[in-house]
């Protein structure tokens, strides 16, 4: 056979045989995958453990790279010398402050009785200096009765001119204890209303009379309870720092938030750590695999639905649970050649969260079946 015709038939025939193998073989294409296998690389959720609104020191690290770790398990312990310092600085201040506290409540408390004491002993003394006011206003009315028979008898010659004045001299003497009286009581009863006086006038009883005096106490002591309150404030304040601090001495001991893995500690034993700065890199027992399916089988991975899987380094199944299906970023969509008439495709990433069994660790390759999804 001719050279030239020989060498296009052969070309020919096997361009023909391998597209017939492509046609009926698998194609491993990206649609022809995402139709028959979802799998996935297990991935573990990792957490930054860091002292909260603390730093320090380092004192002691618990734990090393690789270890695993329960729930409250040590991580790292920070020097605490000045934290503690500043409590017990600030227990002597509040034991000052709660003494202060009690002084004035007893302060308050004493002059409280005091002031009603006086009140009712003002009443009983304006009822004291209204009887001496009544008793004196008889002398005087006697004194100037015997001052004016007096007059009349030193006109008649029936009386020495001594006498008269021993007679003057006792009027003037109750008239200015009259006056005297009168102004006391005009000072006792200051506050009192033109009703009460009425009513004092006529019975004589001070009970219930309103006092400047007493208002003036009473103003002091409410004074003295807003002080008091301001002492209270004061003490709230500084009690609420001390459980601060205990909160804060409490938190220079990092200790794991979950089961996990240690996979970095950022510092060594005396380094400085800055507040907040994360101190561990923790991989929690949550461990989970994405997977990629296109928009026409996404309603079949909805939230909450169990699906089992294959662990294929460990040739076991495991169950999951799905947390979320949303659509996947741009580079993971599906665009064809439309070799065998298909549109591009969007894709979705369904999480899984995976319960754990023995052995298994990141890394591993799962693989979930449509057969075994329910």
């Amino acid at each position: 056979m001719n050279k030239n015709v020989k060498i296009p038939i052969i070309f020919l025939i096997l361009l023909t045989f391998g597209s017939t193998l492509i046609f009926f073989g698998s194609r491993n294409d990206a649609v022809t995958v995402a139709k028959s296998i979802k799998s996935g690389v297990l991935t573990a959720d990792e957490i930054n453990v860091a002292f909260q609104n603390v730093g320090g020191k380092v004192l002691t690290r618990a734990v090393q790279e690789s270890q695993q770790v329960k729930k409250g398990d040590v991580l790292m312990v920070l020097e605490d010398t000045d934290t503690r310092l500043a409590i017990e600085r600030l227990k002597a201040v509040i034991a000052g402050q709660e003494a202060s506290v009690r002084q004035e409540e007893s302060a308050i408390t004493i002059a409280e009785n005091e002031t009603n004491l006086s009140e009712v002993a003002t009443w009983r003394n304006i009822e004291a200096v209204q009887a001496s006011l009544d008793a004196a206003k008889s002398a005087l009315d006697f004194a100037n009765t015997e001052y004016q028979r007096h007059i009349q008898l030193r006109k008649a010659g029936g009386v020495s001119q001594s006498q008269l004045d021993n007679t003057r001299n006792t009027y003037i003497a109750a008239k200015m204890t009259t006056v005297q009286l009168q102004s006391q009581l005009s000072t006792l009863t200051v506050g009192a209303s033109t009703e009460q006086l009425q009513q004092f006038s006529k019975t004589k009883d001070a009970t219930g009379m309103t006092l400047q005096s007493i208002i003036n106490a009473r103003h002091t002591i409410k004074n003295r309870h807003n002080q008091l309150a301001q002492l209270r404030a004061q003490l709230s304040q500084s009690q609420a720092e001390l459980e601060q601090l205990e909160v804060n001495y409490q938190r220079l001991t990092l200790v794991a938030p979950e089961d996990g893995k240690v996979l970095k500690i950022m510092y060594e034993d005396g380094e400085l750590v800055p507040t907040g700065a994360p101190a561990v890199l923790l991989e929690t027992n949550r461990k989970y695999v994405d997977i990629y399916v296109n928009e026409t089988m996404v309603n079949d991975y909805q939230p909450g639905t169990t699906v089992t899987a294959n662990v294929i380094a460990l040739d076991k199944e495991v169950s999951g649970k799905i947390r979320f299906a949303t659509a996947a970023p741009s580079f993971a969509d599906l665009r064809m050649t439309r070799e065998r008439g298909q549109a591009d495709l969007t894709s979705y990433q369904v999480r899984i969260y995976v319960d754990d069994i023995p052995n298994l660790l990141t890394g591993m390759t799962i693989e979930v079946n449509d057969a075994k999804h329910h």
